[in-house]
């Protein structure tokens, strides 16, 4: 791929070569990089070509460069996982049933229950268990 340097005069912006790339490794599609710049396609392609080389237009080079985006959105996320699996470990189990209890506490409501059964008449037993 040869380089020429030279930057597209939009509307809004100029559309330099390296301004281009980041933005399709930020995963834009064609319709945002044109409003962003203020172009129209065929402009765009045309430029596409003297940059990038004939062969090269807009939509097969905008699909080469998007895959570093990908890339680099794939390894952040993995870089995230490996810092914060014991964070989402426990968020995870937050919400398992049972989690988070103790056997003492589990021992400790039987027995708050139990003693409270055995203060109980046998006719309120009856009442509720009847």
């Amino acid at each position: 791929m040869e380089n020429r340097g030279e930057a597209l005069r939009g509307l809004r912006r100029e559309l330099t070569r390296e301004m281009f790339e980041e933005l399709c490794a930020l995963q834009c599609r064609p319709e945002e990089i044109l409003g962003y710049v203020g172009t129209e396609r065929p402009k765009l392609e045309r430029w596409c070509r003297k940059v990038y080389g004939k062969k090269y237009g807009l939509d097969r080079i905008m699909r080469m460069l998007r895959q570093d985006g990908l890339i680099a959105i794939r390894r952040a996320s993995f870089d995230q996982l490996k810092k914060s699996a014991p964070l989402v470990a426990q968020q995870y189990s937050r919400f398992l049933p049972g989690a988070g209890q103790e056997e003492e506490e589990d021992n400790a409501a039987v027995r708050a229950f139990t003693a409270m059964l055995d203060g109980a008449d046998k006719e309120k037993m009856e009442e509720l268990f009847g």
